[in-house]
């Protein structure tokens, strides 16, 4: 694809990309909702710190190479390796902008809802670098890779990263149509039900080593999606629940 923009990796440009995209969202929707400046800003700090920070050390815990004398040298972090960035995000974001604001519920909306665009970035950045590839395919909407990246050279492959941008575009439309009242504070549940298992399916067609597999099929990845897919859909079962009771009793109390 596109794996350089002169000396500079176009993956790094992508992500830093992404990263300025998720502060200026935040500040966006944090001015629109009435959230206090500290919250989007948390916000966006706890995503510049999950994207890197987070996703290295979660990578290198993953390969069970973390070691801390490691992580402060520089050659390290230009060999690459990075997973879990959105797992760390979420991991700081959500007890961080709970902490700093009252108005919880706009709060954790902020957090799912500065996610999905920068993520494209991220997705962008990786077609162009070769990673996150998928298995080969003779789909006519196959992708192939030069020489010299992560991914096989020459041979048609499922664009697995295109596959996860539709995703997250998917994400991103039901987030926008969840204007009511009734929503308000669900939309971190609705990205994790749906991206999750998204992500669960998507990643069948991944042709990149994902380590060891579990019960045979699934790779850790899939695990932790398909576990935040069916916790987010029960907690949202919960709310709905709750929005059904609490509608007789608001008749009756009308009448």
């Amino acid at each position: 694809m596109w794996p350089n923009m002169g000396p500079i990796k176009t993956y790094g440009v992508f992500y830093l990309v992404g990263i300025t995209l998720h502060f200026v969202l935040g500040w966006r929707i944090a001015r629109s909702t009435g959230l206090q400046r500290r919250v989007w800003i948390a916000a966006g700090v706890c995503y510049m710190l999950g994207m890197t920070v987070g996703a290295k050390v979660l990578s290198d815990l993953r390969y069970g190479i973390l070691d801390l004398p490691r992580l402060l040298q520089a050659e390290h972090w230009l060999q690459g390796g990075l997973w879990g960035g959105l797992l760390a995000y979420f991991a700081l974001a959500v007890p961080a902008v709970l902490l700093l604001s009252r108005q919880r519920r706009a709060a954790l909306d902020l957090v799912a809802s500065t996610v999905p665009l920068p993520w494209i970035c991220a997705k962008l950045g990786c077609l162009c670098q070769g990673c996150c590839y998928g298995r080969p395919c003779s789909l006519p909407w196959a992708v192939t890779f030069p020489e010299g990246g992560p991914a096989p050279s020459g041979v048609p492959l499922h664009p697995t990263q295109l596959y996860e941008i539709g995703v997250m575009l998917i994400v991103l439309l039901v987030l926008l149509l969840l204007k009511s009242d009734r929503w308000k504070g669900t939309k971190l549940l609705w990205f994790l039900m749906i991206y999750g298992l998204g992500r669960a399916l998507t990643d069948f067609l991944r042709g990149d080593a994902e380590g060891r597999l579990y019960f045979g099929l699934l790779s850790l990845t899939q695990l932790l999606c398909a576990f935040s897919a069916v916790v987010a859909l029960f907690l949202l079962g919960l709310h709905l629940h709750g929005m059904n009771c609490r509608a007789p009793l608001t008749q009756a109390d009308g009448a």
